[in-house]
C-alpha cells in the first residue's frame, strides 16, 4: 500500500470511529508504530484530524464529513477512471440519479454529451449538467447538507418515494461483505431512497473505500447490482465481492 493510500484509509478509520490508538493502527496497516505517528503528525497537519495521547480522533468538522473540495482531489486519477467506465452502463432514453459526491460528479461531467433524464441532490451536480444539450435535469427539493453541498432531509425522501429511475449511480465511503456504508447519517437517509427508487443499483467506488465498513449502513450486498472501482482492488475483495452476486466492473 503507497503512502498516500494508507494516510487516506487511516483518515477514515479515524472518521469512521471517531477515536483510535496507534497499536491498533500499527496493527490494522502492517507498519510500526513510529510509522503511524509520522502518518498522524501529517494528517494532523493537514486537518484530518487530532493527535491525543497513543492515539488521534476525528476532529468537529471531519466528524461532520470532510470538505468536498479535499474529498475531490484524493484518487483523482482512480475516480476519473471509474466515471469513465460508468459511462459505458449508460444508454440513450435512461432515467438516471447521480448521487452526491466526488466521483459521481466526475461521472456528470462525462455525461454531459448524453440523451438521458438526470435526477440529482447536488448542487455541484446541478451546475455542471445545466447547459448540457440532450439532458432532462431534474433537482430534489429539501435541506441543503452544506458540507456536501447535497439536499437531504424529509422533502427529499418524500420526493424519491414517488420517483422510479432505471439506474441510480450511488456514492459510499466503505463497501464490505456487510455491505454498502456512509460517513453521516444526515445523506444516509436520501441514499437509502435512492437505492429504493432505482432498478439497478451501479455504486462508484475507488479501491481506498473497499473493505471499509463506514458510520452509517445503508443496504446489504444483495442491493447491489453493480460496484464500479479502480484497479487498486485487492484481490481478495475482488474474489470476495463477486461470489456475493455483485458486478465488479474494473476501471
Amino acid at each position: 500500500m503507497l503512502v498516500d493510500e494508507r494516510r487516506h484509509r487511516i483518515a477514515e478509520w479515524v472518521l469512521a470511529r471517531e477515536a483510535v490508538t496507534v497499536a491498533e493502527l500499527s496493527e490494522g496497516f502492517g507498519v510500526s508504530p513510529v510509522t503511524i505517528r509520522i502518518d498522524l503528525e501529517v494528517l494532523e497537519e493537514q486537518g484530518m484530524l487530532k493527535r491525543n495521547r497513543g492515539g488521534a480522533v476525528a476532529t468537529r468538522v471531519m466528524r461532520f464529513a470532510p470538505a468536498f473540495q479535499e474529498k475531490t482531489s484524493v484518487h483523482l486519477q482512480a475516480k476519473e477512471a471509474i466515471a469513465k467506465r460508468a459511462l459505458d452502463l449508460i444508454v440513450d432514453g435512461d432515467r438516471v440519479i447521480i448521487d452526491s459526491g466526488s466521483t459521481a460528479l466526475l461521472f456528470a461531467r462525462e455525461l454531459r454529451s448524453r440523451e438521458v433524464m438526470v435526477l440529482v441532490n447536488s448542487v455541484y451536480t446541478l451546475n455542471e449538467l445545466v447547459g448540457a444539450p440532450h439532458i432532462e435535469l431534474i433537482t430534489l427539493g429539501g435541506s441543503l447538507y452544506e458540507p456536501g453541498m447535497s439536499f437531504v432531509g424529509p422533502l427529499a425522501e418524500a420526493a424519491l418515494d414517488k420517483t422510479h429511475v432505471d439506474k441510480v449511480f450511488l456514492g459510499v465511503n466503505g463497501v464490505s461483505s456487510k455491505g454498502i456504508s456512509v460517513n453521516n447519517v444526515q445523506e444516509a437517509g436520501v441514499k437509502a431512497k435512492m437505492i429504493g427508487a432505482a432498478d439497478q443499483v451501479i455504486v462508484l467506488a475507488d479501491a481506498s473505500k473497499i473493505g471499509v465498513d463506514s458510520f452509517a449502513f445503508l443496504a446489504s450486498l444483495s442491493h447491489v447490482h453493480v460496484l464500479v472501482t479502480d484497479s487498486g482492488i485487492a484481490s481478495r475483495n475482488l474474489e470476495q465481492l463477486r461470489e456475493s452476486g455483485v458486478e465488479v466492473l474494473v476501471a
